[in-house]
């Protein structure tokens, strides 16, 4: 069991709506599942994964928790925050582990200049995530840590670099080749953003001391699951009628600041798989109740553009009692959990459409059932609004309009 569940009861969508699309959805998912396409491997994935890969990606993590302290993880977008998601959500750096660093996620100098003073006195190792090994942000950003990494340890260097990328094209397979770099492989069939499952996001979690087992588990459970046919499908549907019905913005909320990178990483995934021919939900990401005081009025009495999909961990973890004044003996995980119900009363009152996402807790399983729950629900919803989910051409524009700047076309 998956342990996560949904609520669209506040959402505003009556259920003779949702069965006028039904079939449509259900034949979405159906392909998604059954179809062999350029970019639907990770639907089968988490559950046809080869027990000795995850046999490898554990010996490998052995070995570089063995040379280093640090490990820089070098990609962007869905090269890196399914990583960043999933680090930070179970808590950061684990005693006795390695601490997980990113690079190559921009194009600051500032940034990648204080990541390398940081690293001075510090053991490091790099792990590169890249198909093609061409994204200028983290090509750049691994020619800079490469001539430190060799610069510190010499040709010993090679044995501290870790490739995840195309088993057989691009200039970075042909450097892990050649250089006798550790690599691992992203299957040709898995785009980027959907890669959660995969190396790339396996191995440095692995690093980290993440049980990158629970989390694959967790993922081929709720692929495998009725809920993700049943109410998974209705959560599509509903966000689906909600673009219809003139929303253009859905905003993601959750009570937790470790959750922070879990938001970018849904941010990623929804809006390069649902924006395209003027199509599309803009996805928001907001932390409560921080952002309740910067942008709560918006919320409460601002232009109904939006909806709110709030996600609630139903168990939390470490909690701190409060000693003094009117709420003495009460703990603050007990008024976070109060003011998820407030929120939710207030903002319903005020007409806005709710979904409520509920998971058990914040660890690898359920984290693991989350990310494939969003994966399968953006990918169904962009089926019914007609896009291909897996594309992102849009992307290119801005790419060749950088390149064309520097000289490069």
């Amino acid at each position: 069991m998956t342990g996560i569940s949904i609520e669209l009861s506040r959402s505003g969508i009556e259920q003779e709506k949702l069965d006028e699309i039904r079939n449509a959805a259900e034949a979405a998912a159906a392909d998604l599942a059954e179809k062999k396409e350029a970019f639907n491997g990770w639907v089968r994935w988490p559950y046809s994964m080869p027990d000795k890969l995850l046999d490898k990606l554990e010996q490998e993590a052995r070995r570089i928790r063995s040379l280093c302290e640090v490990l820089v993880v070098v990609g962007i977008g869905g090269s890196y925050l399914g990583t960043e998601a999933v680090f930070s959500a179970l808590g950061g750096r684990r005693e006795g582990y390695p601490e997980l660093v990113f690079a190559g996620n921009s194009l600051s100098g500032e940034y990648h200049s204080r990541l390398l003073r940081s690293l001075e006195g510090r053991n490091f190792c790099i792990c590169v995530v890249s198909k093609s090994g061409t994204t200028m942000e983290s090509r750049l950003a691994f020619d800079v840590l490469k001539k430190a990494l060799y610069d510190r340890y010499g040709q010993s260097a090679a044995e501290r670099i870790v490739a995840v990328t195309d088993p057989v094209n691009g200039i970075l397979r042909q450097e892990a080749e050649a250089m006798g770099y550790s690599s691992f492989e992203i299957p040709p069939d898995i785009g980027g953003r959907y890669s959660a499952f995969t190396p790339a996001i396996l191995l440095p979690l692995a690093v980290s001391g993440a049980d990158v087992r629970a989390f694959v588990r967790g993922a081929a459970e709720m692929a495998k699951s009725d809920f993700v046919q049943g109410a998974g499908l209705e959560y599509a549907m509903t966000r689906f009628l909600l673009m219809n019905s003139g929303k253009s913005i859905e905003a993601f909320e959750y009570f937790e600041p470790s959750l922070h990178g879990v938001g970018e990483w849904i941010k990623q995934l929804f809006a390069e798989s649902e924006g395209k021919d003027g199509k599309g939900l803009f996805p928001v990401t907001m932390t409560f109740s921080t952002d309740l005081h910067s942008i709560g009025q918006f919320l409460q009495e601002g232009s109904r553009v939006f909806f709110e999909t709030v996600i609630r961990i139903r168990e939390a973890g470490e909690d701190v009692v409060i000693p003094d004044g009117k709420l003495k003996g009460r703990s603050l995980n007990e008024i976070n959990a109060l003011a998820v119900d407030g929120v939710i009363n207030a903002h319903t009152k005020a007409g806005t459409p709710i979904i409520e996402i509920s998971i058990p807790r914040v660890d690898e399983s359920s984290l693991g059932a989350l990310m494939y729950f969003f994966m399968m629900t953006t990918a169904v919803t962009g089926r019914l609004m007609k896009v291909d989910p897996f594309t992102q051409n849009g992307v290119e524009e801005y790419k060749a309009q950088i390149r064309a700047l520097l000289g490069q076309e």
